[in-house]
């Protein structure tokens, strides 16, 4: 499938059938920069009568919204007829479909493209690619009329042609991605024809599971993509988006108490649902709890952050369908997105070479490019070659769960910008960037266990001194053994910038301060090793090992070396980035080596 490379900023606008969302792209880059977005809450689905014909009154709504993203285009500086609209399964199957197009276009000269199920499959699969670094599993999304199945597997390495310069696909996605008519609007119709007779939800329950059955053969998933604990499934729409929230009310909770339900405080840590992540067997859990739910009832009992009236009336709805895709599908790990068709129209737009990019680093670049304190090519070179000296390669190989290879030098763009902050602040403020109140909250490409690394190791890098419940929240996101590597990176940092705040890493060099990594008796891993690649918890202690560094000094004193304020820092390095006694778990004191994973000492002349 292909689209028409459109120049930016340019316009999308998904005529979906629950909703209408329109956002501006500014730039055909990795990281899908947007201006701005809206959603228009207009369910063509539901307007729709027996006879599928759409009312007057819908077509109106829908124009007027149009005309609005046409003005807030040309505010925008967007050329108004430089925008794509797409339209899904309510336009698809609406008797008066043609004059409702017809009308659209009349009013706002925009042509719309009905895009076929195969077409919105695929899509939706690319919108949830542009979401992450890399997606190696099932995707599902679930919009008002239909639900999509299709896979994406980027595990292969990427590879050049001998006579070409240009890189191959890395991506490979199902050739026959599969549209289910099982939409959370559609199916709460049919569940509501069952009333209160089993046997019919038995039936309706036995026909979804045989048509996703049929969907798993036909979408001809590639058998590598299982283990034996089952799938990775990626989950976007609306639909499922609310099982997210939900799951994070849940977290703290064996069930909801008064207090969750009659509120909208979120007590988890990073309520981003992009990057969430949950097991299957949670997802069950979740889908058994509540599939057999009266949606009315479950409206006055349910007022969850994100989760809005009209979808918590679909909350029993998508978990029958929930159940359904256990009942085919063995999930281990469902990552939710944010992903829809504005991102998988634009990721198709991009150049191969682009959509190979990370989409985390090109985002934090595009950010600092503007700021004054970002680094320069030559620093940034600098400090993460010597950042990469002091750290085991065991921690920079891809496949590592804490993923420093791209989480470090995401950091080290970061670093500097809250130097100038007052000094109680700056660690407090470096640690929200990549979080839901900072600026990078919309940043795709980072899973919720990276944005607490990334955070913590930001943090650390300006003190650690965090007044913020937040902050033992993400730490116990992490544990004990990558908090520890958080600590040390982010400790490393604080002593380079230090060293040379204004001319990061070069200044460094000139003092002649040297790191150098003392293999420990008990490493026997091989530098450059990697761990199994495996869906494993950053908690996992395998992927952990000790190190000791080495701060050589210089034969000859330098006033940026043993000044006070620089020469304290060295000094307690090996003590700051010990875990204090209270952070031990009463069975390992007295063995606190066992998670003091790395020791410091200083070598002078």
């Amino acid at each position: 499938m292909t689209f028409d490379t459109m120049k930016a900023p340019f316009g999308v606008v998904d005529m979906g059938s629950n909703g209408i969302r329109f956002g501006i792209v500014t730039a055909l880059a990795r990281h899908l920069p947007v201006s701005y977005e809206e959603r228009a809450p207009i369910s063509l689905l539901e307007a729709l009568g027996d006879d599928n014909f759409l009312p007057e009154e819908t077509m109106e709504q829908v124009i007027t919204s149009f005309l609005r993203f046409k003005t807030i285009c040309q505010h925008e500086g967007v050329d108004p007829s430089n925008v794509k609209v797409i339209a899904t399964e309510a336009t698809r199957i609406a008797s008066n479909s043609k004059q409702f197009l017809e009308k659209i276009y009349k009013a706002t000269h925009w042509s719309v493209d009905i895009l076929s199920k195969e077409q919105e499959a695929s899509v939706s699969s690319m919108g949830i690619v542009g979401s992450f670094y890399r997606v190696n599993g099932l995707t599902m999304d679930l919009g008002g009329g239909s639900c999509e199945l299709s896979y994406v597997t980027s595990n292969s390495p990427v590879l050049m042609a001998k006579d070409d310069t240009r890189p191959k696909k890395r991506l490979k996605s199902s050739a026959n991605p599969v549209s289910l008519p099982y939409g959370a609007a559609v199916l709460r119709k049919r569940l509501a024809k069952c009333e209160d007779s089993k046997k019919k939800k038995r039936h309706l329950f036995k026909e979804i599971v045989e048509q996703i059955t049929i969907a798993k053969t036909t979408t001809n998933i590639p058998g590598h993509l299982m283990d034996h604990d089952g799938y990775t499934l990626y989950m976007s729409g609306g639909g499922f988006r609310a099982l997210g929230y939900l799951s994070m009310a849940l977290t703290n909770h064996a069930s909801l108490s008064d207090k969750v339900r009659n509120t909208r405080e979120m007590r988890y840590p990073i309520p981003i649902i992009s990057g969430y992540s949950m097991s299957g067997e949670d997802l069950l859990t979740i889908a058994d709890q509540f599939k057999d739910r009266d949606p009315k009832e479950l409206v006055n009992e349910l007022k969850l952050f994100r989760i809005s009236k009209r979808r918590t009336k679909m909350i029993p709805a998508t978990c029958f369908l929930v159940s359904a895709i256990l009942k085919v599908l063995k999930i281990k790990q469902i990552f939710f997105s944010e992903g829809g068709a504005r991102q998988g129209i634009s990721y198709h737009m991009l150049p191969l070479s682009e959509q190979m990019k990370d989409p985390l680093l090109e985002g934090v670049k595009d950010y600092v490019s503007h700021l004054p304190h970002a680094l320069s090519s030559t620093e940034f070179d600098t400090v993460f070659q010597i950042l990469k000296d002091a750290i085991p390669p065991l921690y920079l190989v891809p496949d590592h769960p804490l993923q420093l290879h791209r989480l470090i030098p995401a950091a080290l763009h970061l670093a500097n910008l809250t130097t100038h902050y007052p000094k109680e602040t700056r660690a407090f403020v470096a640690f929200h960037l990549p979080l839901a109140s900072g600026p990078l909250a919309n940043i795709p490409g980072l899973l919720h266990s990276e944005r607490a690394i990334l955070a913590l190791i930001l943090a650390y890098r300006q003190g650690g001194e965090v007044p913020d419940p937040a902050f033992n929240a993400i730490e116990e996101m992490i544990g004990k053994y990558g908090v520890a590597v958080c600590k040390y990176v982010g400790r490393l940092m604080e002593i380079i910038f230090l060293i040379s705040p204004r001319q990061p890493g070069l200044a460094l060099l000139e003092s002649g301060l040297k790191f150098q990594l003392v293999r420990p008796d008990s490493d026997d891993e091989e530098e450059g090793s990697s761990p199994e690649s495996s869906p494993i918890s950053v908690t996992s202690e395998q992927y952990y090992s000790t190190a000791r560094l080495q701060i050589i000094f210089p034969q000859k004193p330098s006033p940026m070396l043993e000044a006070p304020a620089v020469i304290s820092i060295i000094e307690n390095m090996d003590k700051k980035i010990q875990p204090k006694r209270f952070e031990l778990d009463e069975e390992v004191v007295g063995i606190e080596s066992k998670i003091r994973l790395f020791s410091v000492s200083i070598v002078r002349p």
